[in-house]
Formats: structure tokens, C-alpha cells, sequence
């Protein structure tokens, strides 16, 4: 029988008599089971938290010898089997031993998610952005505000380590990868990027400025995305548009409309990391790709963006 089935005194004295591991993953739930347990007002116990280099373990403060629930962190990437949430952090679960306690996480997901290179008057060649991503790792995003040696190659291939999930599939298994292939990319500083650098983007989001893009070459990479290329992305932020841009130049040979509400909702959510920003694309110019895929390219404040509707209607 289903646990909220029953009437909330009677969930309250389950829940009471469980232990710590298999109060956690009945939170994991739904929204509605991690409501009644706090309604269920169970006992709140001290704990304290002992870090380890490959382990969290989890004790209460009134038997410190007895280990109630252990995070071990594996060195081999093993397949996910499940997601544990705690507070607005999803930690990716690849086992677990129920009679030991113990959950099972892949390590390279706690190392750094995202790294900044400061220094808004230093010059980042490639061999300093290769050796600072080979110490730190990032396994989500880059986002450099320095500016960029002349010779800067964005598609240079660096040696490290490889990151899963991160890179794409016919890297799988090697350890070469360069920066365009990060989830998060953020350069204020662009610089001369070359349009067939831009095509090769494989980022989620990308936010760009200080770049030499005129409306001719961001219409050939729109009918490049039209024809199903750059299939991650989620969504081109490009600045230096105080006026809006040539609309006959930019759309030329692309079949779009206007805003339909019956198509999609009017405001866009994009989350770069942690927070969430909200665009209005009432006025936005709407396109699709090859397999009907539904994108928008709205021209706000000083910037372009150039976005694709995984979900029409976002809540």
C-alpha cells in the first residue's frame, strides 16, 4: 500500500521508525512525500559530517562510532542510476548498498563547475588557458573576461583529462577536447572569431560580446542551424546591437513570423548557472529548423539573442 494512503499520524509514526538513508531517498520522491514529512514533524538529531577524500560519512552526535549513511565517491565513472536533490543541487547516483548505507556518486561530478579567467587588462594566450583548465578541471563552463592573444585558436585541442559528459561523443574514451565544447561558454572579449569557429559551437549557451558578426554572417549560421547542425545548443547571446539589426539581411531566404501566442508563451527562461533570466520575446522573430524545431531571434536593450524553445510554454 501506497505510504500516503494512509492518514498523516499514521505516515508520521512510519516515517519515525525509519533510519536516516531511507529518510533521505523517501524525500527524493515527490514533492508531495517531502511535504508530509515535514508535516510529519520527525525528530530533528544533530549530526555531524566527516569529510573524507573519497567519502562524506554522516554520524549521529549521540554514537559517534556508528556510521547512519556514507557518500562514497568512485574514481571510475560508473553508468547513473539516479539523482539525489539536496537544497537546489542534483548529485548524480550510480549505485547504492542499502544494508551497508552506503550511496555510490561518480567523483568528477564535485570538481570545479565552472571557472573565470579575471583580468580584464591581461592577454590570455593558449598555452595559460590550457595549463589553468588542465589544474582546475571545470566540468561545466568557462567564462573569460581577459582579453585574447591575437593568435588566440578557440578550436586549439588541449591534453586533459577527460570529462564526462562534457565532450562530445566521438571524443568519448580520449583526453583531447577544446574550450568550445563546454556546456557554459561567457567572452566578453571575443575578438576575431572566425564565423566557422562560431558554426562549430557545441555549447548549451553561449554569451559573446566585443565580436565582429554583422547580420550577413549570423544569417549564414542561422541557415546552418536551420539545417540541424549545433543540435545543443540552447541559446546565442551576442552584444553590440544598440540598433536593432537589419532584419532583411539577417532573415534573407528564412521563412519566419511573428509572435503567435497559440505557438509559444511570450517570455524565455534561460538558466546559466544558478540564476534565471527572463527575456521577452514578444517581439521576436520566429523560425524552424529543418525537423521543426521552433527558435526565436529577439532584439533587446543592446543585445541579439538567438534562442531555441525546448519548451513553448515555460511555467
Amino acid at each position: 500500500m501506497k505510504l500516503l494512503s494512509f492518514p498523516l499520524l499514521v505516515f508520521s509514526k512510519i516515517v519515525r521508525l525509519m533510519e536516516i538513508m531511507e529518510v533521505v531517498e523517501l524525500s527524493q520522491v515527490s514533492n508531495r512525500i517531502l511535504n508530509c514529512l515535514h508535516l510529519s514533524r520527525i525528530r530533528v538529531d544533530t549530526v555531524n559530517v566527516v569529510n573524507d577524500p573519497y567519502a562524506i560519512f554522516i554520524h549521529e552526535e549521540e554514537s559517534p562510532l556508528s556510521e547512519n549513511f556514507m557518500i562514497h565517491f568512485v574514481k571510475t565513472p560508473l553508468p547513473v542510476v539516479g539523482q539525489l536533490k539536496v537544497n537546489n543541487v542534483c548529485i548524480n547516483v550510480c549505485g547504492k548498498n542499502a544494508s551497508q548505507k552506503v550511496v555510490h556518486c561518480n567523483s568528477n561530478q564535485f570538481g570545479y563547475g565552472l571557472i573565470h579567467f579575471r583580468g580584464e587588462n591581461e592577454t590570455l594566450s593558449n598555452e595559460d588557458c590550457e595549463y589553468f583548465l588542465d589544474k582546475t578541471q571545470p566540468n561545466r563552463g568557462i567564462t573569460i573576461l581577459s582579453k585574447l592573444s591575437s593568435d588566440f585558436d578557440y578550436k586549439k585541442v588541449s591534453k586533459v583529462r577527460w570529462l564526462e559528459g562534457w565532450i562530445p561523443m566521438a571524443m568519448a574514451g580520449s583526453s583531447l577536447w577544446n574550450i568550445i565544447h563546454f556546456s557554459r561558454l561567457r567572452v566578453p572579449n571575443l575578438g576575431k572569431m572566425p564565423l566557422e569557429t562560431l558554426k562549430a559551437l557545441d555549447c548549451e549557451i553561449a554569451d559573446l560580446g566585443n565580436h565582429q558578426f554583422k547580420e550577413v554572417d549570423l544569417n549564414d549560421f542561422l541557415h546552418h542551424w536551420i539545417k540541424e547542425n549545433n543540435r545543443k545548443l540552447r541559446r546565442l547571446k551576442l552584444d553590440g546591437f544598440e540598433n536593432a539589426p537589419d532584419w532583411d539581411v539577417l532573415l534573407k531566404d528564412i521563412a519566419h513570423t511573428e509572435w503567435n501566442p497559440m505557438e509559444r508563451g511570450k517570455l524565455y527562461k534561460s538558466k546559466y548557472t544558478h540564476t534565471e533570466e527572463t527575456i521577452d520575446c514578444e517581439k521576436g522573430k520566429d523560425f524552424k529548423s529543418k525537423y521543426g524545431q521552433m527558435a526565436t531571434v529577439v532584439h533587446h536593450s543592446e543585445f541579439l539573442d538567438f534562442l531555441i524553445w525546448n519548451d513553448r510554454f515555460p511555467e
